[in-house]
């Protein structure tokens, strides 16, 4: 279960504030209020993967989750579970998602997660990340705040239905926790419910494998949570890196 929760009435990032309670806790901090949920009520600064920014509305959730995890799978894990949640506050409804971190409704982009792994491992061992999720709620960014193309859209937009920060935090922190916590026991289990939800499949993508750009058609997701690519040379997996879609076709 969620052991602390801190609010914040304004903050520039999530993670951010998350990285440096990490740098200054101690070893009894962290024994005493790990898995620890920080949320804010703004967010002006919010950071996406790969140096991108994530533009919050006032009304939407701005979170990171402070919990020691094995980084097997973890994205893959948090992924499904911010899926679920969302489906479980929201539905009846259907939320897909983009490898390896946009959660989409509606063939929009409703949500993000970004990873960060803490400097130094716990002193069981174990390592310790701040997992941030951005959540457009009721308002969502207009397209030219936005990096990639990928228009967005809010819960609202997608379903008609209204839900507040603690309506999707009540469900989201305890449900976080499950399915990581599931990758342990039932890791195909986990990367299924991914596959699921996945936009890519089936569809001409490139991502960047070995320093070179590499364009091929999603065949789903390996066992260790890489894309599945088949391209003229064969079958070719990528493990990490921005991934792009070339060619769409309707969701099925």
């Amino acid at each position: 279960m969620i052991v602390s929760t801190f609010r914040l009435p304004s903050v520039d990032s999530t993670n951010t504030w998350a990285l440096n309670w990490l740098r200054s806790a101690t070893e009894e901090e962290l024994g005493r209020e790990l898995p620890k949920m920080v949320v804010a009520d703004q967010q002006t600064a919010g950071r996406g993967r790969h140096g991108k920014s994530w533009f919050a509305a006032e009304d939407g959730l701005a979170c990171t989750l402070i919990a020691k995890a094995s980084p097997e799978l973890l994205s893959i894990a948090v992924g499904v579970a911010l899926a679920e949640t969302i489906e479980m506050v929201a539905g009846p409804t259907t939320v897909h998602l983009k490898w390896p971190n946009d959660v989409w409704m509606n063939g929009s982009k409703v949500a993000g997660i970004l990873i960060e792994r803490h400097g130094d491992a716990s002193s069981d061992g174990e390592p310790v990340f701040a997992i941030g999720i951005g959540c457009n709620l009721g308002k969502h960014p207009e397209m030219d705040q936005i990096a990639g193309g990928i228009p967005p859209t809010s819960i609202l937009n997608a379903t008609g239905r209204l839900i507040s920060k603690d309506q999707l935090l009540d469900t989201l922190g305890p449900h976080l926790l499950e399915v990581i916590g599931e990758v342990d026991e039932q890791p195909k289990d986990v990367v299924q419910r991914f596959e699921n939800r996945n936009v890519l499949r089936g569809h001409t993508v490139r991502c960047m494998i070995g320093g070179q750009a590499i364009e091929g058609i999603c065949e789903g997701l390996h066992g260790d949570g890489s894309l599945i690519l088949r391209t003229a040379s064969g079958l070719q997996f990528c493990s990490s890196g921005e991934v792009q879609q070339v060619r769409t076709r309707p969701l099925g």
